[in-house]
């Protein structure tokens, strides 16, 4: 992909430093309903006329999620039509899902002349059973097309290498050949092979006969549920020359029928479906760190088997050890043999206290279809030194009782539900007390109403005042808090402009934090991820988990392990729409 993006570069550059009009960027595929493992392509094309252009900002293209690039190319032409002279240039990607499902393919973008164009985004549907079935076995006299597989009785989800082939007693038969169609491969993930083996054409012996074969194609293919699988037939069509012409004359295999077995009993824990053959490694950046200093867990599986759909195995974390979501790097090959490469996963670790801290020991397990007996991989423990501050200790229950009793004994009591002042309660208690020893209760009743009346109007309009009081005081602190955040916003706009990442992400960090707490009415001491969203998706809905992954995306940016360069104008727009947000609320 990158040395078609360099050469598309090239070749508009060719053309001199000027202003492009009438250009036009699109985006075009051949289908945009597909079948499960067909191939289609899509066209990235940009049109201009005679004048030379000015590229502010190379082609990016989108990413294929869910998708699977089996190659690319440029595209480079001119035309000249009524005297006008236009100018094409673009890349076409070829592409293939193994799943059903809906596929949108993003926008790739280009910056000409100072402005910005952008593609339209595609969807793409993949659909089972849209390939019309071939009858199968049909031949020509002396030419017959077969598949082949290395194991027709596979465990579920094992590696199976399938080859097409076709054999000619007439050799120039190869040189007519026309139309190659694969069928729906109905409950199999299928990878076609692009790399060629050295003998793809060679002589075989079959039934006594001398024969010319040739390999159409080659897949690797897993299958996907337990009991028969069919494979429909290949086809091909062959030009034969007859009494009225050339025609075409098609070929089909028979079907490849499979009997794939149920993976044994006996799993072990954490077993995630993985067949094939593994190794394991992984490694700690360093061994002795301080708190708040990121570290770097890279957990490697390396091997051959259906390696796209591979879980990497989950860490034990030890408590006061924050973890994000690890970054994922794939390198995988299809080979004639079969589907090897390694998965990568990063984990960036960061411990908020000082301690000695064990991480791991990492486990993977996988199922060997060779052996027919499950395997387990597993890691040492890392140990970790942190310098810096202890962890708090746990309050216990004890003092989580005293405190809760310091609490209940206040200067007020409870009468029938209602608050009433230390004063007035020790007067109702004195004055009930009377009432038992004398008859003039009538007078005391009237006493003790006088009292309470007296007290709720002197206790209400104290109540009033401190209410008063209290909106005030709440306005301040809400203006105050605006105030504080409008200050860090432009002192972070100003920090993008700079391009100074390390600062910038630590204040955007504080932002988040400081927002999060004050919407949430949620302590330092009581603040997470999760807790604070939960709070906030109460009162502000999706906003809630905006917050959140901005906040966790500013953080992984700022322990990003390999140092990378990020969009900081793109991220301080994110966080003033954001602030913006909660306030419109």
């Amino acid at each position: 992909m990158l040395k078609s993006i360099l050469h598309f570069i090239l070749v508009l550059f060719t053309a001199c430093i000027a202003w492009g009009q009438g250009i036009s960027f699109q985006a075009q595929a051949s289908k945009t309903e597909v079948s499960v493992n067909e191939r289609f392509s899509v066209r990235f094309v940009l049109t201009y006329g005679e004048t030379n252009l000015s590229i502010d900002q190379q082609l990016k293209m989108p990413n294929f999620d869910g998708l699977h690039q089996l190659g690319e190319s440029s595209l480079n032409s001119v035309s000249i039509n009524n005297g006008e002279v236009h100018n094409l240039s673009g890349i076409e990607v070829v592409l293939v899902a193994d799943q059903e499902g809906e596929y949108t393919i993003g926008s790739a973008s280009i910056s000409i002349g100072g402005k910005r164009y952008k593609t339209n985004p595609i969807t793409i549907t993949v659909k089972k059973g849209l390939k019309p079935k071939s009858e199968p076995g049909k031949r020509l006299q002396g030419a017959f097309l077969t598949t082949e597989v290395t194991e027709r009785n596979p465990f579920l989800n094992q590696e199976i290498v399938l080859t097409v082939k076709i054999y000619a007693r007439d050799y120039s038969i190869l040189n007519r050949l026309r139309n190659y169609k694969e069928p729906d491969f109905s409950n199999l993930i299928a990878k076609y092979v692009s790399e060629k083996v050295s003998n793809s054409v060679r002589q075989e012996l079959v039934n006594g006969q001398t024969f010319v074969s040739q390999e159409l194609a080659r897949y690797i293919v897993f299958p996907q549920k337990t009991g028969e699988i069919e494979i429909d037939p290949f086809s091909i069509q062959v030009l034969i020359s007859g009494y009225y012409g050339a025609e075409n004359v098609e070929l089909t295999s028979d079907p490849i029928h499979l009997k794939v077995k149920v993976l044994p009993a006996g799993k072990p824990e954490n077993f995630s479906g993985a067949v094939g053959n593994y190794n394991l490694n992984a490694s700690l950046s360093k061994k002795e760190t301080k708190s708040n200093e990121a570290v770097n867990l890279e957990v490697e599986i390396i091997g051959s088997g259906n390696l796209n759909t591979l879980k990497p195995p989950k860490v034990p974390m030890p408590e006061h050890i924050e973890t994000f979501a690890p970054t994922k790097k794939e390198v995988i090959e299809l080979r004639p043999s079969g589907m090897k490469g390694k998965i990568v996963q990063n984990h960036v670790l960061v411990p908020a206290y000082g301690g000695d801290y064990k991480i791991g020991p990492v486990s993977f397990n996988y199922f060997d279809p060779e052996q027919e007996k499950y395997v387990t991989l597993k890691t040492k423990a890392f140990e970790l030194k942190v310098n810096g501050p202890e962890p708090p200790l746990p309050m216990e229950k004890d003092s989580l009782d005293e405190l809760h009793d310091h609490i209940r004994t206040d200067t007020t009591s409870t009468f029938d539900n209602i608050v009433i002042p230390a004063k007035i309660a020790e007067v109702k208690n004195q004055v009930v007390e009377k009432v038992g020893k004398d008859q003039n209760w009538i007078w005391v009743v009237l006493g003790i109403v006088g009292l309470s009346l007296g007290g709720f109007f002197l206790f209400g309009r104290k109540k009033k005042e401190n209410k008063k009081s209290a909106k005030q005081t709440e306005k301040d602190s809400k203006n105050q808090f605006k105030n504080q955040i409008q200050t860090k916003l432009t002192e972070l706009k100003s920090l993008a402009e700079k391009g100074d990442q390390s600062a910038f992400l630590s204040l955007q960090e504080d932002i988040l934090t400081q927002m999060g707490m004050y919407f949430s009415q949620t302590n330092l001491s009581e603040f997470t991820e999760n807790s604070v969203e939960s709070k906030l998706a109460h009162s502000y809905g999706n906003l809630a988990s905006d917050w959140k992954n901005l906040l966790l995306s500013c953080k992984e940016s700022k322990y990003a392990y390999f140092g990378e360069s990020f969009d900081l104008k793109g991220k301080y727009q994110e966080t003033e729409k954001l602030w913006k947000a909660f306030l419109s609320k």
